[in-house]
């Protein structure tokens, strides 16, 4: 079995704290250092694998989603209502949210375990990780009435998501399901989306593609020009600590390789990172 990986919702709550540390850092301190740390101190999630609800294209066309203004208000009821309202409407925005409602009750009490240790190591301030544990508590308080039923629902949810192009649904969707479990299609399909997001969608669908399950298909050549871009990313002067912190996480990721790239390979990597990266800022991301 292969070492574990970091999850999304996981890296990029890390990145958070990290990246709330960096900025109460003196600017001549080494940041990348900052972040080393934090990628051994929190273990890696794995979401409920179960069977994949991926269903037959539709024939329209995907349709847009946005994130609600005011998400629904959340009270003693928990996430757990929501996510069943969610999963039986046709909102997508509502789909996406249950899905990080889902993530989120997830990977609370592993988010608690690293945070504390993060706090304890002296790598965020007292006041923010106050503030940020009084955040999971509350998290997990809305968690109590998420049962294995609406876990459930996460690959179909993912899916549906995934299908209406929402940025890191399909790394949501991959982290959900077995690979082994899909047909062939199907992890094209999945493949496909991570791709779509890898090019479009910013650092951490970036990062996604990089730590996809070599089960997807995704290339080596491909997953090193993802990899390339992430680091041209957090080699930026002017790019925030999410992108700096991301680029660390990036250096000291699960990534290997059958065969160590060669010279020409690495070179044609840097290329297709410099080719995306040039993408992503004419379209205005990460």
């Amino acid at each position: 079995m292969s070492a574990p990986r970091w999850t999304l919702p996981l890296l990029a709550a890390v990145a958070v704290a990290a990246g709330l540390f960096l900025a109460t850092r003196a600017p001549e301190e080494d940041a990348p250092a900052a972040v080393e740390r934090p990628t051994v101190a929190a273990q890696a999630l794995n979401l409920p694998r179960t069977a994949p609800a991926i269903a037959a294209p539709a024939s329209a066309a995907a349709p847009s989603v946005s994130t609600p203004a005011s998400p629904p208000p959340v009270g003693s009821e928990g996430y757990g209502p929501h996510i069943e309202r969610a999963q039986a409407g046709d909102d997508i925005a509502a789909v996406w949210l249950a899905v990080q409602w889902l993530q989120q009750c997830a990977s609370n009490e592993q988010l608690r375990k690293s945070f504390e240790q993060l706090r304890n190591q002296g790598q965020v301030p007292q006041a923010h990780a106050a503030a940020l544990l009084t955040h999971i508590d509350t998290e997990a308080r809305r968690c109590q009435t998420v049962l294995e039923q609406h876990r459930a629902m996460l690959p179909e949810l993912t899916a549906r998501a995934m299908r209406a192009a929402v940025p890191l649904a399909a790394a949501a969707y991959a982290d959900a399901v077995d690979p082994a479990s899909l047909t062939a299609t199907q992890r094209q399909e999945v493949a496909d989306a991570l791709r779509r997001d890898a090019q479009t969608n910013g650092v951490m669908s970036l990062l996604a593609a990089v730590e996809a399950d070599e089960a997807w298909g995704l290339t080596d050549a491909e997953r090193l020009g993802f990899d390339a871009a992430v680091k041209q990313l957090g080699d930026e002067p002017d790019e925030p600590h999410s992108i700096n912190v991301a680029r660390s996480l990036a250096i000291h990721s699960a990534l290997r390789f059958k065969t160590p790239p060669t010279p020409e390979q690495q070179a044609a990597a840097t290329l297709a990172g410099q080719q995306i990266v040039a993408r992503l800022k004419a379209a205005g991301q990460p």
